[in-house]
């Protein structure tokens, strides 16, 4: 039983890091909104831990053989890990905030990345596919925001994220309920790597 029980907590291990994603990429966006802007503690908190959480769901998921987990998790830990040293920081009086170019090349870069995933989540599921897209517009759109004066970009970019983080939440739902009851409760679009290993190597 005790078997059975451990295999069924390392199968739920990458949904753990879907919604660790959710809940950084959330906490992200509302602190760059015009709207509410959660206390820096609560903020450097959320960022840490559910980078650290991403971060070693991602080593584990690479050791598991399971690539297309690894290859989102672990990055993105990081960059919430490094996110940390640029809007936490800052707002307790440690070092200064970047200047523009730096932001704008930080997120673009991150953007391209995502771009990268999302072409090659196109043998996954839906769910995933919509999950890197949104992620990739508003990083992209975010990362416009710091070369323009007006808030198009952020609003655009804003809104995306949450979208992108109400996915992630989905995603980890879905393949919690529908591994735990056998069946397809919440359907993906298709068949998902993060749920069930990874994808097979011709």
């Amino acid at each position: 039983m005790s078997t059975v029980a451990n295999r069924v907590y390392q199968d739920n291990l990458p949904s753990l890091g879907l919604l660790a994603l959710a809940v950084t990429l959330a906490t992200y966006i509302l602190n760059l909104s015009n709207y509410y802007h959660p206390p820096v503690c609560v903020t450097g908190a959320i960022l840490l831990f559910g980078g650290a959480i991403q971060l070693l769901i991602g080593v584990w998921s690479h050791k598991q053989g399971r690539v297309c987990s690894a290859c989102a998790l672990l990055p993105l830990g990081i960059f919430w890990l490094s996110l940390i040293s640029y809007e936490v920081f800052p707002a307790i009086g440690l070092g200064s905030h970047p200047n523009q170019i730096t932001m704008f090349s930080f997120l673009s870069l991150w953007g391209l990345f995502l771009a990268v995933l999302f072409l090659g989540s196109f043998r996954q599921s839906v769910a995933i596919q919509t999950l890197y897209g949104f992620m990739m517009f508003s990083f992209v759109a975010l990362a416009m925001d710091h070369l323009r004066a007006d808030n198009v970009f952020l609003l655009i970019g804003c809104s995306t994220g949450i979208v992108a983080s109400l996915v992630a939440l989905y995603i980890a739902l879905a393949e919690n309920m529908n591994h735990l009851f056998k069946r397809t409760l919440l359907p993906l679009g298709a068949w998902s790597c993060f749920e069930e290993g990874d994808v097979e190597v011709e």
